[in-house]
């Protein structure tokens, strides 16, 4: 909140556990940065409907952190379906997002984008 009134950059509020006062957010921030498991489909609405961006973290391939329909087996090392999931997050409205593998989430968001047009 204090450098609200110390710089013009772009300020993002990270949030781990739960989501609460977007208003109050969005006097100070100008998007949050939340885990996956906080970005539904509703919160990205809400966050949106106060002017608040939604970037999500972190997005990664193994099994071990995709949700078990986008699992590819049950070794956790193993990787599964992240580009479904990524669309799976793009779909809900959210406007960025953090992968470990850039690659892979460059050519999911430029499809979604093209789709979208």
């Amino acid at each position: 909140m204090q450098l609200r009134n110390m710089t013009r950059l772009p300020l993002v509020q990270l949030l781990e556990h739960q989501v609460a006062d977007l208003p109050g957010m969005a006097k100070y921030a100008d998007a949050i940065g939340i885990a996956k498991a906080l970005a539904t489909a509703e919160t990205v609405a809400q966050a949106h409907g106060v002017g608040l961006s939604v970037h999500v973290w972190t997005f990664r391939a193994e099994n071990e952190f995709l949700p078990d329909d986008l699992k590819s087996s049950p070794d956790p090392a193993a990787h599964g379906n992240l580009p479904a999931e990524i669309e799976r997050y793009l779909s809900r409205g959210i406007d960025g997002f953090f992968t470990d593998f850039p690659a892979v989430g460059v050519r999911v968001r430029d499809a979604f984008a093209a789709r979208s047009r």
